[in-house]
């Protein structure tokens, strides 16, 4: 800054109020001119699942509300195919402005590990934006179970290995890596059955065709308010607010433990930090809106916005969890 400035003594206070005025102008100028205008046209959102979907609903809630405070609308398409992956791709090749987001979910640190070739990397290819929330997912068994508690359950299986099993929406889902994980943990043996799709394994579970299940919170409250399935533990480090009185499966004895079905904003790499830093905030600002809020909570969303970089460490660390998992599982989805 120039020494000027602070050399203000026998001057009118109108002429330094005037030095003042130009010396900011001047550091406002310094900046990059893209960081200054950004946004200049709509803002084009990838959302890489079908449309009605939780990730649908969390980008055109929050997007939808950016689009009244950044003076440009957002655009929203859904790209759909491998598991989030073909969505996830056409942000990696996107020019790094700002303009091409994707609202990435957990299947974004698991497809590198489950698909032999991926055209991205989940750190690499991205540059971190905002972490929206988490929805906690519940370990679900049918009533006919006797065990009302997760250490029953154990219990339960390891006098029955390889007679207990579970369902999921497909190899390599959500589901099935908490399941998974809460087996290498816990050192029992299920038997993974693998559905179409989630509201078939729902089905399975509350039929009694399979005896387990972890499921998100929004679904798996709704089947134990209505007598259909016997919560043991959330998924998540803490307890949700949803069922206050459930505990973790941390708590239930294997700390550690987590899984939750997360959600955030991703650009491609190199887009400008400063472009990133604006995005940041109008995305905090867009979930502490009440309407917004409202709307995502009742999918059973916890929300946590912070920032880019700690969405970066927050992704580092997943990625890392469920690489070991895969792995040590032998689990491939092509």
């Amino acid at each position: 800054m120039n020494r000027a400035i602070f050399r203000t003594a026998g001057i009118p206070s109108a002429l330094r109020l005037l030095v003042a005025s130009v010396a900011v102008s001047a550091g406002l100028c310094a900046l990059p001119a893209a960081a200054q205008t950004f946004p200049t046209k709509p803002i084009r959102v990838i959302v890489p699942y079908p449309p009605g979907g939780v990730v649908d609903v969390i980008a055109r809630s929050v997007g939808e509300r950016m689009t009244q405070t950044i003076g440009q609308p957002s655009v929203f398409e859904n790209r759909v195919g491998a598991a989030g992956a073909i969505g996830t791709e056409v942000v990696a090749r996107a020019a790094p402005d700002g303009y091409t987001l994707v609202v990435a979910s957990p299947s974004h640190t698991t497809n590198i590990s489950l698909y032999s070739k991926l055209n991205w990397h989940p750190l690499t290819s991205f540059a971190p934006v905002a972490l929206v929330g988490v929805i906690p997912n519940v370990i679900l068994v049918h009533p006919s179970v006797p065990a009302k508690s997760l250490a029953e359950f154990i219990a339960y299986a390891r006098s029955r290995p390889g007679t207990i099993n579970y369902a999921s929406a497909g190899a390599g889902s959500s589901v099935h890596l908490a399941a998974e994980l809460l087996e290498q943990m816990a050192q029992i043996k299920l038997v993974h059955i693998p559905y179409k799709g989630q509201p078939e394994a729902v089905t399975a579970l509350i039929s009694g065709e399979v005896s387990m299940m972890p499921l998100t919170m929004a679904l798996a409250k709704a089947r134990v308010q209505s007598g259909q399935a016997r919560p043991l533990a959330v998924t998540t480090p803490k307890r949700s607010s949803a069922l206050p009185d459930m505990p973790t499966v941390a708590e239930s004895g294997f700390p550690g433990y987590e899984v939750s079905t997360w959600f955030g904003y991703l650009a491609p790499a190199g887009t400008p930090a400063d472009i990133v830093s604006k995005l940041n905030a109008e995305i905090n600002a867009a979930l502490k809106h009440p309407d917004v809020e409202k709307r995502l909570v009742a999918l059973g969303a916890e929300l946590d916005p912070g920032t880019p970089q700690a969405f970066g460490k927050f992704l580092e660390t997943d990625l890392a969890r469920w690489t070991r998992v895969i792995k040590q599982a032998g689990i491939k989805a092509d």
